[in-house]
């Protein structure tokens, strides 16, 4: 909900991980939006880019979604830096958070590879640049990050662990 989007839109996803919240955006965005996910980690990447490349089964339209997903190896800032004023609807971090989840046990097998750095306020400038309609940062509820990166706009359940900072570009 915080990410706003709708059948349609473009989302760049600036730090694939898992894919999780990859394959819910393509899910939302449909057959006629576009998700391009990064990552900054090249054999994470590759692994996550090829299951979802490859998803089949059952479920058509979960899986059509994932085969969706445009995978690429790439710092997000420099990624950002590549793409034109505007280009996507919304762009999404979902950073390691800088106080760990350590009971999510899909992440904890990727801890060690993923890309810890902090974001920094020049990359975020860089999603508002690019971001037609929104740009959100999915963080710990109560992390100072939110403040640090000039997200005012908080969104998420009162009895959640995590939290959205949405901006507007």
């Amino acid at each position: 909900h915080a990410r706003g989007l709708t059948e349609g839109r473009c989302v760049l996803d600036c730090t694939l991980g898992t894919g999780a919240d990859a394959i819910i955006e393509s899910f939302a965005v449909g057959a006629t939006g576009r998700v391009t996910a990064l990552e900054a980690n090249p054999i994470i990447a590759a692994v996550i880019g090829d299951g979802l490349a490859h998803a089949t089964g059952d479920n058509y339209e979960m899986h059509a979604a994932m085969r969706r997903i445009s995978v690429h190896a790439a710092d997000a800032l420099a990624y950002l830096r590549a793409q034109a004023d505007g280009s996507y609807d919304a762009v999404y971090f979902d950073p390691m958070f800088r106080r760990p989840v350590h009971e999510s046990e899909g992440m904890n097998a990727l801890r060690v590879l993923a890309d810890a750095r902090a974001l920094t306020a020049e990359v975020i400038a860089e999603a508002r640049r690019v971001a037609r309609r929104r740009v959100v940062m999915k963080e710990r509820q109560g992390s100072r990050e939110f403040a640090r990166l000039g997200f005012t706009d908080l969104a998420g359940g009162k009895y959640s662990r995590v939290a959205y900072g949405v901006m507007e570009p």
